[in-house]
């Protein structure tokens, strides 16, 4: 299995590698080599590089591993990392809504875990002047809160990096001290044994965050509500009140949800008017949901009205129309960004045209 490195890695990577020969010593007094050596190898496997053909228009997807200023490094679908510079000239944007309609962004949106999607040409060093950098909410919600989990675990190798050195400057000690080596070899294998764990405590944690990072595009649908209307109407009845006050109660107990609401409506008049009707009563369901559920407007993604497309019955009956009057309600949570994530009970979102799952 592949092991993605940050440069807070590589550098250790380095530094207990140009060790070696000091463990190596130490082996003759202790017999600690192996063990050192299998605590840091895991560190030591890098991607291959990306490099662009200078000229050549690209475009690339993939997820910010790390960012310097006005340059990117990104893991690629294949796994390949490539660097991504960014001009006064590059466009950032922000892509939503079924319309694909496009918000323009500052720099500052664009850290470590977000996915997007660059477009330019390379230039004679390999790296790609990027043009345009697109992405879409979804991403850089979770993106955010991926970001202030992963700078805790950097820390957290660059610590191991000293106690490395530490050590091997403890056991060149030992050779002139011949009198106290059994004592102080009960004391640095038990030393080495603490290393040892938070060395694999601290590889673990990288590859936790490396895998959150490629679930970040995986949401899954845990709760679900469908309200229903009257002819002609948006307006909610009692009943339907009382089931979005349910979901919303579940909602706001989930870490890293959405709410993704799409009307529709059955095929009785003309279509321009079902069309706005469709928009009209999602939107009367994402006023209720932020007025009356107390769900957050920065969770709930941008309604869908789906017109009579979609039908859940034949609209040839009465029954069947009025079961396409209806809004559908969808809890989507980001397997990314919540723990436990094989755990939960939904199931992975198939979206139709629109942004509507059926």
């Amino acid at each position: 299995m592949r092991v993605r490195t940050n440069t807070s890695n590589r550098s250790f990577c380095t530094a207990a590698m140009k060790q070696l020969p000091g463990f190596a010593k130490v082996k003759i007094f202790l017999g600690l080599s192996m063990p050192l050596l299998m605590a840091t190898s895991g560190f030591c496997v890098e991607p291959a590089a990306r490099m662009f053909t200078a000229g050549q228009e690209t475009k690339i997807q993939g997820v910010i591993v790390s960012r310097q200023g006005d340059t990117l490094k990104l893991r690629a679908n294949d796994d390949s990392i490539g660097t991504i510079d960014l001009t006064d000239a590059t466009r950032i944007q922000l892509k939503h809504g079924i319309f694909g309609r496009k918000t323009a962004m500052d720099l500052q949106s664009l850290v470590p875990g977000l996915q997007i999607e660059a477009q330019g040409r390379g230039n004679d060093k390999g790296e790609l002047v990027a043009e345009r950098v697109v992405f879409d909410p979804n991403s850089m919600r979770a993106s955010r809160q991926i970001d202030t989990r992963v700078s805790p675990l950097e820390a957290r190798t660059g610590s191991l990096e000293g106690r490395t050195g530490n050590l091997e400057g403890r056991a060149s000690n030992m050779e002139g001290r011949q009198g106290q080596l059994e004592d102080q070899q009960r004391q640095t294998q038990q030393q080495v044994g603490q290393v040892k764990q938070e060395a694999d405590q601290a590889n673990q944690g990288v590859n936790d965050v490396n895998g959150r990072v490629s679930d970040l595009d995986n949401y899954q649908a845990k709760y679900s509500e469908t309200v229903y209307f009257r002819t002609g109407s948006s307006t909610l009845s009692a009943g339907d009140r009382q089931k979005l006050d349910d979901l919303a109660q579940k909602a706001i107990s989930e870490k890293g949800y959405v709410v993704e609401v799409a009307g529709f409506a059955d095929k009785t008049g003309k279509a321009a008017l079902n069309q706005t009707l469709s928009e009209a009563r999602a939107n009367a369901v994402i006023r209720y949901l932020e007025q009356q559920g107390n769900i957050p407007i920065h969770r709930i993604l941008a309604p869908a009205g789906m017109g009579t497309t979609h039908e859940a019955e034949p609209n040839s009956t009465a029954d069947g129309r009025k079961a396409n009057r209806r809004v559908e309600v969808k809890v989507l949570v980001n397997q990314g960004v919540v723990e436990g994530s094989n755990q939960s009970n939904g199931n992975p979102v198939a979206r139709p045209p629109g942004g509507a799952q059926q």
